[in-house]
């Protein structure tokens, strides 16, 4: 599963070359992979994030299981991407494009 992880992460980087750091993270906050400048203390925020826009989001009428949403984060010269993928949730950091 560990080469899976680190094979998805790497294509992250190779797709998009505005990436910085990518972090994969377990349901309870454990950090599986990262690549980049980002510290695995942000594993636990990545997590807590992905968890409250759960709580946020609002079922549709038709929605039997309701789809994970992705939450975008934009500073002046970032952008965060956090989505929850099956049991995984996911951080793209990437720079700004101009």
């Amino acid at each position: 599963m560990e080469d899976e992880i680190d094979s998805i992460v790497n294509s992250v980087f190779e797709q998009d070359p505005l990436v910085t750091s990518v972090i994969v993270v377990d349901d309870s906050g454990l950090c599986l992979a990262k690549k980049g400048p980002i510290s695995e203390e942000a594993a636990g925020l990545v997590t807590s994030i992905a968890a409250r826009s759960d709580v946020v989001m609002p079922l549709s009428a038709n929605a039997v299981v309701p789809k994970p949403a992705v939450v975008q984060i934009e500073a002046e010269n970032m952008l965060i991407v956090i989505r929850k993928t099956a049991s995984v949730v996911v951080g793209i950091f990437k720079t700004k494009p101009e």
